[in-house]
């Protein structure tokens, strides 16, 4: 038959064990928190190197093709009103090469 002081040394040794297991897990979610925040120092960086880097690149590059399909819409501009001109032009002739015909 298990005694009284044999049943609470019993349990005392099961709680001490809880304790060692907390202890344990304590220090586990401790290096967990600091490897997170490691990780996210890393991608903080990574956004600020990196990315925000590559995204100012890309709009610098938008802006010159831009600047340049600008350039190119007024040439096409010009080169369309040449030809509604030169149309115009070529109908007149046309109407007096009739006319003189």
């Amino acid at each position: 038959m298990v005694t009284d002081r044999q049943m609470l040394e019993a349990v005392l040794a099961e709680v001490r064990g809880l304790g060692t297991r907390m202890d344990r897990m304590e220090e586990r979610q401790k290096c967990f928190e600091e490897e997170t925040r490691n990780n996210f120092a890393d991608i903080r960086l990574h956004l600020e190197n990196i990315t925000d880097r590559n995204i100012s690149i890309l709009a610098e590059n938008h802006l010159n093709l831009i600047n340049k399909m600008d350039v190119s819409a007024t040439w096409m501009n010009r080169i369309m009103i040449n030809e509604v001109k030169m149309n115009a032009l070529t109908d007149q002739v046309a109407r007096l090469q009739a006319k003189s015909s």
